[in-house]
């Protein structure tokens, strides 16, 4: 029987150790030594007891692991959450504070150099703990769909939910190494995903069902929007996400499951200071090997793979269509089909009606795939085949579109077939309460999966809102554009470093800073500041030409040479930061990324 992880812990801090009692049970606790990060369980049979006396108390909501910094180990829990909903009747959570508490009393065995050096780190820790959003559940397994769920061996005593975990979606999987291998830990451990969980109670027909949707990201080459491209040697994606639907009702539930991953091919597209950096296919790396290895394990997870690919049929995405149809045709694997679509040739103008010829062409892969379909009871009717894969570039805003439309059809198939939506209707009603949820929280969807990749919102969410483009959707999309910009080139250095920190890609060492070098320590300080020097004045020179511009009753000759001299100085400014471009991208530190 799967026994649900402790939901209240009572944390106890003293001078030599760290106490972790769960409320409600008796004589049960864990040690974390201080000194070394040890941990032990205890129980009525132990002689160790909790200090009547600690210098410290707090109650957490869950453990989310440890992590090495400079000055040692750091434990990291959970402190507030926010009830989100029900899963088949289990609490759903997003985590709402956390904190991280060294083991090592005080940094006096720091030089000042280190004690920089471990604040950088704790800054990289926060950063990724405060990106929104992150979910977890003490008995219901947000890592695996329901249909992994049902078809999971069941271990009887020693069943847990962090053991049976899909760990491609366990975001603080490092953090958990040192209590992974215990079983006599797992109700004290908590898996988090990071994405998006949305639980709505919609009537439909005078017909009460609870309509979920569950996107988890991968902790598998994990990183931010042009840093993180393409595939690995281990055939893993970037950007890769899983999104479940459900639907719930008195006697059945239902689940449809999409992916979405960045090409699988190796390509790169680095920030280089230019509005859109040109994406390039590297040579050197066997394409075919990484792309099978990718398949091989999709079609082993989730069955025939449909693979919708949304990027342009012209300039440098074209390379990458190309390339990635003729590793499809070389691999000549039955279970893919290549399903290319070219979104913003095909619904230029504004001609987004024009996407239900691609719905069309997918229809009878999508009514061959069907759904997960049990009832409550455990009886099983059907199990969905495969997976609707879909990309564009960023695999952000042009995906969510299609994927909200083919989360769609597969909705009303199964309202039909549940007798919810009555014989005829072939659609949700438009004007309905439920219409207005569901495309608010697909857009919600696509907003946040965009906000942990790239640093802003998503992009053409007016569509999917609305169900149309419009004016005031186009300056939003402008708006989110240029902060990308600014976001993807001045500031995804440091956020691609906190991602590989947190997730152990990157491991600080026992003596780093001392007797081992520290990778921060090639911070140019100076260095950092002259180049923030120089934006800072390109910014207030273009301040200051449109206020000459703007500010004049009438223009004459001594208007006319401010703008010339101030046009001058922007364009010799501007010309200095073309010529040095790489010198002023935020580059990561960690594990370096360079052009190649």
């Amino acid at each position: 029987m799967e026994k649900p992880i402790y939901d209240d812990l009572r944390l106890y801090i003293t001078p030599d150790r760290f106490y972790i009692e769960p409320q409600g049970v008796e004589n049960e606790f864990i040690i974390i030594e201080r000194l070394n990060g040890a941990i032990s369980l205890h129980n009525s049979g132990s002689n160790e007891q909790i200090p009547l006396h600690c210098y410290d108390t707090r109650n957490i909501c869950g453990v989310l692991g440890m992590i090495r910094l400079i000055s040692g180990m750091y434990l990291v829990v959970v402190t507030h959450r926010i009830f989100v909903g029900l899963i088949d009747d289990k609490p759903i959570w997003q985590m709402a504070g956390f904190d991280l508490i060294s083991l090592a009393p005080t940094l006096t065995h720091l030089s000042e150099e280190q004690k920089e050096q471990n604040s950088i780190y704790l800054s990289m820790v926060r950063q990724v703990l405060d990106t929104p959003f992150f979910y977890f559940s003490y008995s219901y397994d947000l890592t695996n769909t329901m249909q992994r769920t049902s078809a999971a061996p069941k271990v009887g005593e020693i069943d847990s939910i962090m053991h049976k975990s899909d760990k491609r979606f366990v975001w603080n999987v490092g953090l958990l190494e040192c209590m992974a291998g215990s079983l006599e830990l797992a109700r004290y451990t908590l898996p988090i995903i990071h994405g998006f969980v949305s639980i709505n109670n919609v009537v439909i027909n005078d017909r009460v069902v609870s309509w979920i949707l569950v996107s988890r990201r991968s902790v598998e080459h994990a990183g931010t929007r042009l840093f993180c491209r393409g595939i690995n040697s281990e055939g893993q994606v970037a950007n890769y996400v899983e999104t479940e639907q459900i639907l719930i009702t008195d006697e059945d539930k239902v689940s449809f499951v999409q992916t979405r991953g960045s090409i699988p091919l190796f390509w790169q597209q680095m920030p280089n200071l230019k509005y859109k950096p040109r994406p390039q296919l590297l040579t050197g790396g066997d394409h075919l090997i990484a792309c099978s290895r990718h398949f091989d394990d999709q079609c082993r997870r989730y069955g025939a793979q449909v693979l919708i690919n949304l990027i342009d049929h012209k300039g440098a995405e074209d390379v990458l269509e190309k390339a990635f149809d003729a590793a499809i045709s070389t691999l000549a694997n039955k279970k893919l089909t290549y399903v290319s679509f070219d979104f913003h040739q095909e619904c230029k103008k504004m001609r987004y009606d024009r996407l239900s010829n691609l719905i069309w062409r997918i229809a009878k892969d999508q009514d061959n795939f069907g759904v997960y379909h049990a009832s409550h009871s455990g009886l099983l009717y059907s199990v969905q085949r495969g997976v609707f894969r879909t990309n564009c570039i960023d695999c952000l805003d042009r995906t969510n579109v299609v994927q909200s439309m083919i989360a769609r059809r597969s909705l009303e198939q199964t309202l039909l077939k549940l007798g919810i939506l009555r014989p005829g209707e072939h659609c949700i009603d438009p004007a309905s309460h439920f219409e207005t949820i569901f495309k608010a929280v697909w857009a919600d969807n696509a907003d946040l999966i965009s906000l942990q990749y790239s640093g802003t919102g998503a992009l053409k969410t007016d569509f999917t809102r609305t169900g149309k483009r419009t004016f005031r959707g186009m300056m939003r999309d402008g708006l989110n554009s240029l902060t990308r910009y600014v976001k993807n080139n001045f500031n995804d250095g440091f956020r691609q470093d906190s991602i590989e920190l947190f997730l152990g890609a990157y491991r600080v060492a026992d003596g780093e800073g001392l007797t081992i070098p520290s990778p921060l320590k090639n911070t140019d300080v100076s260095a950092d500041w002259h180049k923030g020097a120089i934006l800072a004045s390109v910014l207030f020179e273009i301040a200051m030409l449109f206020v000459v511009l703007l500010s004049p009753a009438k223009y004459d000759i001594v208007t006319g040479g401010l703008l010339l001299a101030w046009s001058v100085m922007i364009g010799f400014t501007g010309r200095y930061i073309v010529k040095h471009r790489d010198d002023f991208v935020d580059w990561p530190k960690l594990v370096p990324k360079k052009k190649k």
